[in-house]
């Protein structure tokens, strides 16, 4: 092989090699739920990568819930903004909804390249995007969820 076709595949290993050493990737929600190197299995891991999504959207929809119902007592608006407010929140969870689903389905198509299935990679997307969101609203609205 000449020399310069052996760097693009050096540099590909030298970057697996990385990533898998980087301890912020090997705990992604997706990965501590689902981890590939214990799942030899491709159907047992979509299995639990399904599982694992359907736990983080019902976590989701609870964190959700609980700011929307939050937000329809608040005493810091005066309707009609507090329900103007109650329903920019939702239309914004739904458009973050079709966004991470947009998303994700160009991650796993993009890597279906790589001779994997794109649902696999779609689904560690959608697992790891819903639990980011679960935090970020846990923080931004730490208030309403006490």
């Amino acid at each position: 092989m000449p020399r310069c076709a052996r760097r693009p595949v050096a540099a590909l290993f030298g970057t697996a090699v990385l990533l898998l050493m980087n301890p912020a990737i090997a705990a992604t929600p997706s990965r501590t739920a689902c981890n590939p190197d214990k799942i030899k299995q491709t159907n047992a891991w979509v299995d639990c990568l399904q599982k694992a999504l359907d736990k983080s959207e019902t976590e989701l929809a609870a964190v959700v819930g609980k700011i929307a119902a939050a937000m329809a007592k608040t005493e810091m608006l005066e309707e009609p903004k507090r329900s103007e407010n109650k329903a920019l929140f939702d239309k914004t969870q739904g458009n973050w909804l079709a966004l991470r689903d947009d998303d994700c389905r160009a991650y796993g198509a993009q890597r279906a390249g790589l001779g994997f299935g794109a649902v696999q990679f779609r689904l560690v997307c959608l697992v790891d995007e819903t639990a980011a969101r679960v935090e970020a609203l846990k923080t931004r609205h730490r208030e309403e969820l006490q």
